[in-house]
């Protein structure tokens, strides 16, 4: 007997996804305000307040050198009947010079305390804070990609009942120009899938590839990614692209490329290039074709990756919504915008 799931909740997930998001963009902008209130708390602490009592207690302290100076030589002067004159404005100015210099040392002094008070808070409020930041920049993106992964499983499942256009499996007769009713002659290139293999089956891969969202919350940096100097494909893959004449869209070597984690564990890999608003953002990512689930994401910069792959350059150049996959050595398929499989065969490249 099948059983059958009660989706009812689809947009409470997309409501509280929109909710994390601003969470964590609420708690960053916390976080970097509270470092920048440190960060200016130490600089008039230790540069603008010890530099002004130092300055202080140098200039007080020669004020009061200057007055006892004025009281010793008034109290040796004698009047010229032999009589000592009266210094007690030497004496009272002395004394008020002696209590500034005192309130500038004892100014000077705290200034020091203090500082040493502010680097043991900070460090304590540093390392608290550090478990937040991690789960900002880590948790939460990863919170998202399952998310994301939820929404369309269950939008997946929710749409499965709904009735589907039927289309004829028939072989079309020889010579038939094979393409959809929208689009026109030019945009026909689709080939017959390989056996057993539909174009269905990698228009589901799409699902996988993470949001905008996600993408823009994961930094750029140097992963793992040993997989792409071993089996390197030859210039097959350029050769394939070239037959394909399809539109190039150049990359710039800084551009973030997403790929998944511990990718190099993987035989089947499949490239995704998305529309990316974001400045620098190449828009592709790299994720498994197979049943592995994603961990997480890790970015790097395009040169990095072209580094290890450089026969990938011109895949890379694909314009946006095209999808290969790779198996091993092996170009498996490409697909165009459209979902038209363009290249099914699955022959080993040669080496180049």
């Amino acid at each position: 007997m099948s059983e059958q799931a009660r989706v009812e909740s689809v947009d409470a997930l997309k409501k509280f996804r929109v909710a994390l998001c601003k969470f964590a963009e609420t708690v960053k902008v916390g976080l970097d305000e509270a470092e920048a209130e440190i960060q200016r708390a130490s600089f008039w602490l230790k540069q603008e307040q010890h530099h002004y009592w130092k300055r202080q207690a140098e200039k007080r302290a020669e004020l009061y050198a200057r007055a006892k100076s004025d009281l010793n030589r008034k109290k040796a002067q004698k009047t010229a009947l032999g009589a000592r004159l009266s210094y007690v404005d030497e004496e009272k100015a002395l004394a008020a010079a002696e209590r500034q210099l005192e309130e500038a040392k004892q100014k000077l002094a705290n200034v020091r305390r203090w500082s040493r008070l502010l680097d043991e808070e900070s460090f304590s409020y540093k390392g608290a804070a550090q478990g937040m930041s991690l789960a900002v920049e880590a948790d939460v993106p990863n919170a998202l990609a399952q998310l994301d992964n939820m929404i369309a499983a269950l939008e997946a499942y929710a749409s499965s009942a709904q009735p589907s256009e039927q289309r004829s499996t028939a072989p079309a007769p020889l010579g038939e120009d094979i393409r959809r009713p929208e689009e026109p002659a030019s945009m026909a290139r689709a080939a017959p899938s390989p056996p057993g293999v539909a174009a269905e089956a990698y228009q589901k891969l799409r699902e996988q590839t993470p949001s905008q969202a996600v993408r823009d919350g994961i930094p750029v940096a140097e992963p793992e990614l040993e997989w792409l100097k071993a089996d390197a494909a030859g210039k097959s893959v350029r050769e394939v692209l070239a037959d394909l004449a399809l539109a190039r869209t150049p990359i710039a070597a800084d551009d973030k490329i997403v790929v998944a984690r511990g990718i190099g564990d993987c035989q089947r890999i499949y490239l995704e290039r998305v529309e990316s608003p974001t400045a620098g953002d190449s828009g592709w990512y790299v994720g498994f074709a197979d049943d592995t689930e994603v961990a997480g994401y890790d970015a790097a910069r395009i040169a990095d990756l072209l580094a290890g792959r450089p026969d990938l350059e011109a895949a890379l150049e694909l314009p946006v919504g095209c999808l290969v996959v790779l198996d091993g050595a092996c170009l498996e398929a490409m697909l165009d915008p459209r979902d038209t499989l363009l290249w099914p065969s699955a022959a080993p490249m040669q080496q180049g």
